[in-house]
């Protein structure tokens, strides 16, 4: 193949840098799709040169370097660097925003690095300031002249492969120059390429098979390779078959999960648009291979050219560099179906007809160059021998393709590398399999090493997650180990303290696992398992047995204390079905309506098919669902009725949840079972008259009594509580709002008036007066003070099942105007055919799709373990009843005169979706909130556009346009000249183009359908950033003054002709006295004493706080959060040090006092026993810009109250 002998891949870049210097080598889609650029073997051997010769300058020869590139050609270039300069190069994945960078460090210090490059756009993110930086993209090509060519040969080390798995102690493969061509040799031979072969690779860069199968091996053919970053292909698969019909690729492969990404992401269209009749070898490797995949995928993408033979099965590792053997090319791959009870005993025996059975794809033959054995991994040293054909034992690899250890593990590298055969040294794999007739199968594995979507993942480094994540977990009881549902998932088993299982919080621990191994690994949990003490099996000397676990999964013999499973869709399925039957037959909307109650067959029937109950775990009697399952239910009932999403939804979340989460053990084994089979309702007590979205406003409260406390006040508006069996009430305690558990029937609750709702008339909404109403500890929801988490808890998912329910609402307006559209002709034909119905059904349909991948996207992140922000819940909760609202609005309008008869449900749907916009925070309120959010730069919304949803461009452009909208607002040319008001405004705005851009964010995938929502909302977005930077004139008129000129045309009316009189007659009465709601005072007349002392610093925090933040004094509510009128950490602590100063205290006043005392009228009280004759300081300092930015929290209570004058 080549004129000489070629020792080095220095030498065979040279090579290519001489005889093709103006051949293209690489190709790279920098947006997986038609940005390209290039490289050629002249400008890579340039590029290389610059690189080598900086790192000669550092006098780094033989030293170790850090690669730290995003996919694309400056990471090659980097890698052709080091080896020009003789530096082990140990390519990594580079940092991410809030990435844990615990790996990362590990193979720095492991691999004892002096150097690391990188580029200019990630030095910011490098982990180790004390490490030399070498910024590749700052050198200029006069350096590449003084480089000199290193003494190199075959055996030098090249570099290091780090496996994707132990953290703790990573281990690297040292990899040599001759290893790397003698593989590169074997793959070039096994796929017969060629100078016309062509491949795609979309394989990360940073491991073996994206590095040496897909940059060096077309490399050393000296054929082209078209790159694109893994992400793109995630995000996209049809971008990789895109760019193999592009560009005729004959080589392409991956994964066994790539192939079934494709399966379930591209569309009959997409396939229609591909032509694959140039790949001729698509390679399968990485994970164990699926049969039904190869059959799935052929069958799929025939009609698109793509033949079966073209399946490339193969088997490699990185221990062996890659490539270890492999199918035969344009032959179909060979299958055996096995007996399955036979392979569990490592026996090879055909399948009967009535045994059960299991397919295994053979991975190909070995090539001459390279050598296989079977060997019995039971017996070890001279006493190891192959087995026979057709005897399952360990696959141990010889050649020189294997590595030559691993770097620094003299004791991994003998136990791993150093097994003798007849006086020949062999790799053992750890991996099982057969040789027959000269293919090698793969059965399973010796060692513990998890393999998931082609990436190893060792099960001790999970297991130490786990371990860390809960304190209820006992150490060194966790087995991480994997299950086969289709393809290879990840299961955990944990042990629970004794100590703990009283008290246990179950899906606190549930939750704590899953979000840190997705935060740790990138890895979702397929099934946790929590075990009694003494449950895990393990050797006599205390290894924990992962293949026993897996076993006694398999046979369901744990001892449990709860199982959590992600798959739950097919109870979910059966649960829908039941629901569009039910709906059919046994519900009548417009009856409960009229009759302003649900019928009670209804409740009991949805208590007995767990609806009531959802994500109740199953020991409690409850469904167990996930979230993707819970919101699938909640969208089905939003097409039904949306009172019965709302009543279901609340019942579950407002309800159940504060209790699940944060309700004591014992609490929990008496109500759960109850309220999860609907034998009793539970409601959810926080809004009061004069607090709505601002609960820090609340003043019912809690008074400490001998055996507990007694709640006192009243709350307005709380839905179900007058059925209710279980109330959670949110008081004021002197710690701050308190939760409890309330009983019916409890002495001093009563159930006040119904208030007599416009929409929603099915479900009651009644006052709660609480009279002297007593809870003990046990009733508490979580630690005292801490009852908004509990609160915010809920009420943030809340949002998410409300964004659920519109889905099911938007889509039953949509079916109802296409029926009546098709069916009803006017003047010009067809209602259907008309230009505006067609645009209002197009817009509709963009708003369901965006709204449904939305809470698609949500879901799926909370069953990942992931963490939603607070402001994506915003934008559930401000676009899914915006939208749904217009929808109600459209259908009432397609329906004309019919439309507002109240027999055709139109009507009732448009009341009911009415209150979405209103309850849970009104739209405009939360846009002010999400505006100001942005404003601020929440590191929360940073962290969800840039790690979780892989779009910071997107978050860029919001963050720009914000700044952009925000200082034309405060400029000359602002119509306001009041610079508080001009943030409130532009708030709103900036909330309104947000909303916009988490749509988009969430909407960066492939369908037809999602694009088409993609196209319409970011043409939204743009509407919306050009309307904000608009003149309004509407912002320059005095609206109150022409408002208060109408009662000189129309009067001021107000009707007070009495109505029907329901009140029982006097004389029928218990007593003669109305009974009121009772408010026991209960100060003391020691309290009394120091009243004024309370009223003096109350005054004194009023002025601080107004002249601090520039608010008048008027505007100061002593029972509003400080956090509502923006006090952030850095005026917390100023507040704390004058305090200080003022009360002359001796002892610090901590800085998170205002967050302990969130209210004046909470510190005043608390402050008032520390008081000495204060004089009050003066404060005279400037409103900053961040002060002033943070001052627009307070603005949202504001106008909340407004809204519901």
């Amino acid at each position: 193949m080549f004129p000489k002998p070629l020792l080095t891949l220095v030498d065979l870049l040279q090579y290519r840098a001489n005889e093709q210097p103006e051949q293209i080598a690489y190709y790279f889609l920098s947006d997986g799709e038609t940005e390209e650029i290039s490289l050629t073997y002249q400008a890579l051997d340039l590029e290389a040169r610059k690189i080598a010769a900086q790192l000669q300058s550092l006098n780094l020869s033989q030293k170790q370097a850090i690669l730290l590139y995003q996919p694309g050609l400056e990471l090659i270039c980097a890698f052709f660097g080091c080896l020009y300069a003789d530096v082990v190069a140990i390519p990594a994945y580079p940092p991410q925003y809030n990435q844990n960078l615990s790996r990362l460090q590990g193979i720095i210090t492991d691999s004892q690095a002096s150097v690391i490059l990188t580029t200019t756009a990630l030095l910011k993110d490098c982990p180790d300031p004390n490490l030399s930086y070498l910024i590749s993209d700052r050198l200029s090509d006069y350096s590449a002249h003084t480089w000199r060519k290193p003494k190199i040969d075959s055996d030098t080390l090249a570099f290091i492969q780090y496996t994707s798995g132990s953290t703790g102690s990573p281990k690297g493969v040292m990899l040599s120059h001759g290893n790397l061509l003698h593989n590169s040799r074997l793959i070039y031979q096994g796929f017969e390429h060629s100078s016309q072969s062509k491949v795609v690779s979309w394989l990360p860069p940073y491991h073996d098979m994206g590095l040496i199968g897909g940059i060096l091996q077309p490399f050393y053919g000296g054929f082209p390779v078209v790159l694109m970053s893994p992400v793109s292909f995630i995000r996209k698969p049809i971008r990789w078959l895109q760019a193999i019909s592009r560009y005729q690729a004959t080589t392409s492969g991956g994964p066994n999960f790539a192939y079934n990404l494709c399966l379930e992401k591209i569309t009959p269209q997409q396939k229609a648009t591909l032509d694959l009749s140039s790949w001729k070898l698509a390679f399968i490797g990485a994970e164990p291979i699926n049969p039904k995949t190869l059959d799935q995928f052929a069958e799929a993408f025939a009609p698109c050219g793509f033949r079966r033979d073209a399946f490339y099965p193969c088997y490699g590792l990185a221990e062996a560099t890659l490539f270890v053997s492999g199918g035969a090319k344009n032959k179909p791959p060979i299958i055996k179906t096995l007996d399955s009870q036979a392979l569990q005993q490592n026996q090879v025996l055909l399948a009967s007809n009535h045994s059960k059975s299991q397919n295994i794809v053979s991975c190909g033959q070995i090539y001459p160059e390279q050598k296989v054995m079977i060997v019995d991994p039971t017996k070890e040293g001279s006493i190891s021998k192959p087995l026979q054909d057709g005897e399952i034992g360990e696959i141990w690899v010889s050649g020189a393709s294997v590595a030559q250890g691993y770097w620094k593990n003299p004791e991994k590298t003998k136990e791993t590398f150093q097994s003798i055969i007849e006086g020949q040294s062999f790799l053992r794999t750890g991996d099982l399999g057969f040789l027959q007739n000269g293919k090698l199968y793969v059965t399973g594995r010796i060692k513990d090493l998890i393999i998931i979507r082609g990436q190893n993942y060792y099960p001790q480094d999970l297991e130490q997650t786990v371990e860390q994540c809960h304190v209820a977990i006992r150490l060194g009881c966790c087995a991480a180990f994997s299950i086969s549902e289709g393809e290879e998932q990840l299961a955990i088993a944990a042990e629970i303290k004794r100590e703990s299982i009283r008290q246990l919080n179950l899906e606190e621990v549930l939750t704590a696992i899953r979000s840190a191994i997705a935060q740790e690994h990138g890895l979702q949990i397929h099934t946790i398992l929590l075990l009694k003490q003494g449950s895990i099996p393990k050797t006599s000397s205390g290894k924990i047995q992962r293949h026993a676990c897996q076993n006694q999964y398999q046979d369901h013999n744990f001892d449990l204390i709860a199982h959590w499973s992600i798959k739950s869709s097919q109870k979910t399925d059966h649960l829908i079905q039941w629901l569009r039957s039910y709906a059919n037959e046994q519900i009548n909307s417009r009856l409960m309506d009229e009759r302003r109650s649900i019928s009670p067959s209804i409740v009991l029937d949805f208590g007995n098919q767990g609806l009531l109950g959802m994500q109740v775990p199953t020991e409690y009697g409850g469904l167990g669902l996930n979230h993707s399952d819970t919101m699938r239910i909640l969208e089905q009932l939003g097409a039904i009725d949306t009172t019965l999403a709302l009543f279901v939804g609340l019942n579950n979340i407002l309800g159940i949840r504060p209790l699940l989460n944060f309700g004591s053990q014992n609490l929990k084994k008496e109500l759960l079972p109850i309220l999860a089979t609907g034998r009793e309702l539970a409601a959810f007590a926080l809004t009061e008259t004069g607090a709505g979205s601002n609960p820090q406003a609340i003043t019912t409260k809690a008074v400490l009594c001998q055996d507990g406390w007694l709640l006192q006040g009243k709350k307005i508006w709380s839905g179900s509580a007058a059925w209710a069996g279980v109330i959670n009430v949110f008081v004021q305690e002197p710690e701050g709002i308190s939760g409890f558990i309330v009983r019916k029937g409890t002495s001093g609750l009563r159930q006040g008036p119904e208030a007599l709702t416009m929409g929603m008339r099915g479900m009651v909404q009644n006052t709660v007066y609480l009279n002297d109403v007593p809870v003990q500890a046990e009733q508490r929801l979580g630690d005292a003070g801490m009852g908004m988490k509990v609160a915010q808890d809920a009420m943030m998912y809340g949002r998410l099942g409300i964004a659920a329910a519109c889905v099911g609402g938007m889509k039953r307006c949509a079916q109802l105007m296409l029926r009546y559209s098709e069916r009803r002709t006017i003047a010009t034909g067809r209602l259907l055919d008309n230009p505006l119905m067609l645009v209002r059904l197009n817009e509709l349909t963009a708003t369901i799709t965006a709204v449904e991948v939305l809470v698609k996207s949500l879901a799926k992140f909370l069953d990942r373990g992931l963490s939603v922000p607070v402001e994506a819940y915003t934008v559930c909760k401000i676009a899914a009843p915006e939208f749904y609202w217009q929808a109600a609005d459209h259908l009432v309008q397609c329906l004309g005169g019919r439309g507002y008869i109240e027999t055709n449900i139109a009507p009732q749907i448009l009341r009911d979706a009415r209150v979405l916009r209103i309850f849970e925070g009104p739209t405009e309120t939360l846009k002010m909130f999400l505006g100001s959010r942005v404003n601020n730069q929440s590191e929360d919304l940073k962290s969800f556009f840039c790690d979780i949803l892989k779009t910071p461009h997107l978050y860029e452009n919001l963050i720009n346009d914000a700044k952009v909208i925000q200082e034309y607002y405060l400029s000359a040319a602002s119509p306001f000249i009041d610079p508080v008001t001009a943030k409130r405004w532009a708030s709103i705005l900036i909330g309104d183009l947000a909303t916009f851009a988490i749509l988009l964010a969430v909407l960066m995938e492939d369908s037809e359908s999602v694009q088409k929502a993609y196209a319409w909302t970011q043409q939204q977005y743009e509407l919306k950033r050009h309307q904000a930077l608009s003149r309004n004139p509407l912002l320059y008129t005095n609206s109150f003054e022409i408002i208060s000129q109408y009662e000189s045309t129309i009067g001021d009316i107000e009707q007070t002709l009495a109505g029907e009189d329901y009140e029982l007659d006097e004389l029928l009465r218990k007593s003669t006295h109305k009974t009121e709601a009772k408010i026991v005072n209960v100060i003391s007349t020691k309290t009394r004493k120091v009243k004024n002392n309370v009223t003096e610093i109350k005054t004194w925090l009023i002025n601080w706080l107004s002249q601090k933040l520039k608010i008048p004094t008027q505007h100061l509510d002593p029972k509003q959060s400080f956090a509502d009128y923006g006090i952030d950490s850095v005026i917390a602590v100023e507040l704390a040090q004058d305090i200080q100063e003022w009360l002359a205290l001796s002892q610090e006043v901590e800085a998170t006092i205002a967050w302990n005392y969130p209210t004046i009228e909470a510190l005043a009280q608390y402050l008032s026993q520390f008081s000495s004759n204060p004089e009050q300081p003066i404060l005279d300092q400037e409103l900053t810009e961040e002060q002033l930015q943070n001052s627009i929290a307070q603005e949202i209570i504001e106008l909340e109250n407004w809204l519901h004058r």
